[in-house]
């Protein structure tokens, strides 16, 4: 006996890129976008040829100053709603939508920041993975 175990993970025989991309998008992507505390890193987010809203060929750290300077803007944000409205899958792309409201606080007034986002995603034919390449947020400029 090695006293090696093997342990059999589902998610590594059995990907689901609806279910893990839905919560990437969510989780990983729009809650940190949403949160003041600054982005300092995306777990998902491809390192070029980035999309922000209107703002496209960015790289990581062009993205991260982008919503860094909008999250500054702010004294404080407080998310009321934030859902996933449908998540769709096409060969090597996949695209994840929703909806939020968030309490953005400036000078102790109270703005609601509110509408639909998307988050794509494109795989990594080589190693499988699924980066984010693009993210929308309405009612935001960054």
């Amino acid at each position: 006996d090695t006293g090696f175990k093997s342990q059999f993970i589902y998610d590594e025989f059995y990907p689901d890129p609806y279910y893990d991309n839905t919560v990437a998008a969510v989780n990983d992507c729009i809650k940190c976008i949403l949160q003041k505390q600054p982005m300092e890193w995306l777990p998902y987010l491809r390192k070029e040829n980035l999309q922000l809203n209107n703002q496209s060929s960015l790289t990581e750290e062009e993205f991260k100053k982008l919503v860094n300077r909008f999250k500054a803007a702010y004294d404080e944000f407080e998310i009321i709603e934030l859902n996933d409205t449908s998540c769709t899958v096409d060969g090597n792309k996949s695209r994840v939508t929703g909806t939020y409201e968030v309490n953005a606080v400036l000078s102790a007034e109270t703005l609601v920041l509110s509408g639909k986002w998307y988050v794509d995603f494109e795989r990594d034919e080589d190693l499988g993975y699924w980066y984010i390449c693009s993210v929308a947020i309405d009612g935001i400029n960054f």
